[in-house]
């Protein structure tokens, strides 16, 4: 119950986010590296999403998981996240 009352009020308030607000932001971290994990059966955050991201911002990753949803939790998600945060493990900055 706890999460679903979270996840409302995040829906309620459009993820505290402007439309637009990170495709925008794109010009102030085009600079750091990015990777971009979105599950193909996502319903919460839409494919499309991922696409128009990885089209503002071409230097960052995008890896898209077959068979995977929106948690973290999925196999496939978990998998991409934490090679996603191995290979930022040696970045120097």
């Amino acid at each position: 119950m706890a999460q679903a009352r979270l996840q409302s009020h995040y829906f309620i308030n459009g993820g505290f986010f402007d439309d637009d607000q990170l495709i925008q932001g794109v010009p102030k971290m085009r600079h750091i590296p990015g990777i971009i994990v979105q599950g193909r059966y996502d319903f919460v955050c839409p494919i499309a999403n991922a696409f128009d991201l990885h089209r503002a911002w071409p230097e960052a990753y995008l890896r898209i998981v077959p068979n995977a949803g929106h948690s973290m939790y999925d196999e496939g998600i978990l998998y991409e996240l934490v090679r996603a945060a191995d290979s930022f493990k040696n970045l120097k900055y």
